[in-house]
């Protein structure tokens, strides 16, 4: 009996348990569902709250997380999730692997994750968009965050996908491009990046055709030791100087770091803060930024629950909600009237940008405007070609102009650029099968024409393996230009941590022959360390390596071309691997492409 007494308390206990564990769970996680899926070679976790249902399309708030964190804690830290019930909209969490960073920080520093297109900014757009085609989700509404790392990866993804994010939040973060090694990334982030205003720039051609005003909210601490108070009021000034230009394509003190308003507030038992609001020439905030007093390296608001939050810090992720949405509905300055008495704008349609044939461009107003232009970069003014109809481009110019409507308002220069070329001539040139393959730093290393591999084999080795690529260029005549070339090379498997490879490029060959041979490892490149990239983040990715200019020359001028392929990768007990597509798969071969007049 007394151990039927003692077994029916073990199981209350259990089940109590068990209901505050649900509780716990339903608070930081929300009522709706919290899934696990990938994409790229990364995990993400998608919050949809009980209300989602296809016939209204949802809004969608992309978290990324801070270094060593992951998901689970960053939804619990933020409560997003909370918000999202409420409020009714999708949160995506994507997640760093500890294969891309030891510490799982977003990599903003590395060139590689930089530009569009290209590793952890092109994953987690990709993330984007397998959310939308999985779910309804309104292209208009949606917005990226993060913290330290992932707030700096926030901007990055504002400079290169404006297309898809319509609005940014930035807690303890960095500018665009603030640092491009890790040695610059500790400096910034003690000291600050360089000249903000010179970023704002760099972010604004980082745009290119998809070049768009990007509202920005940011949250930073005065006690923040990590990352230093300078680099929000960076952040504010570079997103100033892109969307100053974002808006015309010219600086025309559309929006500057000069705070239009300056509140104080308090948190009730918490922290005090300073609010600056930062508004276009109409009247709308596009910038907000809040300083918080006292407040460390975390994120303002939140939860314990969770890890580098300051629960007595003004609610982050409230707020930039309320920040997000009320960019939705709301005037964009490059579409809309932003109401009565403002002069009257107007917009080009393509866009300025790069294009292999010519475009025929329509300018339209917002309301009924005569429109002057130019196309040859001269200024336009009344005495210059009233728009009536589509222009038709041809060659590479600038196109110029304003309106002005019956009242006399005039609107403020703007300016596209189109670039007309040619379509690229190109020679694709696979490479030589059975000349391919992997040689190992010693004999025992092997050597293989059947695998392409870089990388270790373990026991703390380090560069076991290099792979060749042979390429016969007998076919390039003598007379032709080069105007440009590019490796491309497939990514078939990865084991380990390999981050990067490096290219060594030889005129005829590397050893005695082209034929695979061990001193191919070692043996004097024409042209050493030539190249590096990041290696793809998913298996059959490719990557391209630009050869500079300076080396073109060697490509008509040579029968055979070989490039040798290396990794330095970290000293480790396990393994590290990166195995490259060879010729045996023909979409994926190895590439030398050519570009000639």
């Amino acid at each position: 009996m007394i151990q039927t007494k003692n077994m029916l308390k073990v199981i209350r206990s259990l089940i109590i348990i068990g209901i505050f564990h649900l509780l716990i769970t339903s608070t930081v996680f929300g009522e709706g569902t919290f899934t696990s899926h990938s994409y790229g070679g990364k995990t993400y976790k998608l919050y949809v709250p009980s209300s989602y249902h296809t016939s209204e399309p949802f809004s969608l708030v992309v978290m990324l997380h801070g270094c060593t964190q992951d998901a689970n804690q960053f939804a619990a830290g933020t409560e997003m999730n909370t918000i999202a019930e409420r409020e009714s909209f999708i949160v995506l969490y994507p997640e760093q692997t500890s294969s891309a960073n030891s510490s799982r920080c977003w990599n903003w520093f590395e060139t590689g994750h930089q530009a569009r297109g290209s590793g952890e900014p092109a994953v987690i757009a990709g993330m984007v968009q397998q959310v939308k085609n999985n779910f309804a989700i309104d292209s208009d509404n949606v917005f990226v965050t993060g913290l330290s790392a992932g707030g700096a990866m926030s901007v990055i993804m504002g400079a290169t996908y404006p297309d898809v994010f319509s609005a940014i939040g930035v807690a303890a973060g960095l500018e665009y491009k603030a640092a491009t090694n890790s040695i610059q990334a500790f400096t910034a982030m003690s000291s600050g990046g360089p000249n903000p205003k010179t970023q704002g720039t760099l972010a604004y051609n980082a745009m290119g055709q998809y070049k768009q005003v990007m509202p920005t909210i940011v949250f930073h601490g005065t006690s923040d030791y990590t990352v230093q108070p300078i680099n929000g009021d960076q952040v504010i000034s570079q997103w100033a100087k892109t969307n100053d230009l974002a808006y015309g394509g010219v600086e025309n003190t559309y929006i500057n770091d000069t705070p239009n308003q300056t509140k104080q507030g308090q948190v009730s038992g918490g922290r005090s803060y300073t609010n600056y609001i930062y508004q276009d020439k109409y009247g709308i905030t596009i910038l907000e930024k809040y300083l918080v007093n006292g407040m460390g390296h975390a994120w303002s608001g939140g939860s314990t629950q969770g890890s580098y939050t300051d629960p007595n810090g003004p609610n982050a992720s409230e707020l930039m909600w309320q920040f997000f949405m009320q960019e939705r509905g709301e005037q964009d300055p490059n579409e809309d009237d932003p109401g009565e008495g403002a002069p009257p704008m107007t917009t080009a349609s393509p866009k300025g940008g790069t294009y292999t044939s010519p475009v025929s461009v329509t300018l339209q107003t917002n309301r009924e405007a005569k429109t002057y232009y130019t196309v040859d970069g001269t200024t336009p003014d009344e005495n210059s070609p009233v728009y009536s109809e589509p222009i038709f481009i041809e060659n590479s110019s600038t196109l110029r102009f304003y309106s002005v409507d019956s009242n006399g308002l005039s609107e403020e220069l703007r300016s596209e650029d189109y670039m007309i070329t040619e379509a690229a001539n190109e020679v694709i040139l696979s490479s030589i099968a059975q000349e391919d393959g992997f040689v190992g730093r010693f004999s025992a290393d092997g050597l293989s024409t059947s695998i392409l591999k870089v990388g270790d084999k373990g026991m703390y080795n380090t560069d076991t393996y290099r792979t060749i690529l042979s390429f016969d260029t007998s076919s390039l005549s003598s007379t032709h230009t080069i105007k440009g070339a590019k490796l491309r090379v497939y990514r078939k498997a990865l084991q380990g941590n390999v981050q990067t490879m490096d290219v060594d490029m030889k005129v005829n060959a590397f050893g005695t022959s082209s034929s695979l041979e061990s001193i191919d490892y070692s043996s004097a490149a024409t042209y050493s360390n030539l190249l590096t990239a990041q290696v793809p983040s998913q298996d059959h990715q490719f990557v391209d390596f630009e050869l500079p200019s300076h080396v073109l020359k060697e490509i008509a001028s040579n029968n055979k071309l070989q490039f040798r392929i290396k990794s330095a990768t970290t000293a480790s007990f396990t393994s590290n691997v990166l195995e490259i597509h060879g010729g045996e798969h023909a979409d994926y071969a190895p590439q030398l492409i050519v570009i000639k007049d």
